[in-house]
């Protein structure tokens, strides 16, 4: 998969991303936001077979560019209708600068759109969570993409360090999306 637009490219992540994505995924800073403040401590190997797993598959791991410069990870589970995804931006320079915004809409209106997906499934509803201290994230959900919050998952997980987590739920369905965004 590859989505352009502007100065952004999302793509499907190769063999030769691996390298990167382990750097990010092992990095306690870029991944204490997800509860893994000591980061994944995921062997080089396990994550280019990860990578590989994905080939030809309709769930994509990805990469985001932006000037040409990897700076960020998505990824995305197709299951029935429904689209489950995830996405960082990775490199602290590229945060808080709009571009989230940007690569999450990118994203949603490739999944609802993309005929290769919705050939096979049509994608009617994304579903996606953030742990409730994210209030950033959260912020960006609910008054910039005007998505729904469904609910709380209170101590939904327990993270590395032994602190129990509670995740805020959202979703976006296809008719949310083209009332709200209608874009050719």
């Amino acid at each position: 998969m590859r989505i352009e637009r502007d100065n952004i490219v999302i793509r499907s992540a190769t063999v030769d991303d691996a390298i990167q994505l382990n750097k990010w995924w092992n990095d306690g800073r870029v991944m204490e936001h997800a509860g893994f403040p000591y980061g994944l401590g995921e062997p080089l190997e396990d994550t280019i077979e990860n990578v590989k797993s994905k080939k030809g598959k309709l769930s994509q791991l990805c990469i985001i560019e932006i000037d040409g410069k990897p700076v960020g990870e998505l990824n995305y589970n197709i299951e029935g209708d429904t689209a489950y995804p995830g996405w960082k931006i990775c490199e602290f320079d590229y945060q808080n600068k709009g571009y989230g915004l940007k690569i999450i809409m990118m994203l949603f209106e490739f999944l609802f759109k993309d005929e290769s997906i919705n050939s096979k499934c049509q994608i009617n509803k994304i579903v996606w969570d953030t742990m409730l201290e994210n209030k950033r994230a959260q912020h960006v959900y609910e008054n910039k993409i005007r998505a729904r919050r469904t609910g709380f998952r209170e101590n939904a997980w327990k993270d590395q360090t032994g602190k129990w987590r509670t995740a805020v739920d959202y979703e976006m369905t296809r008719e949310e999306f083209y009332s709200r965004y209608k874009r050719s």
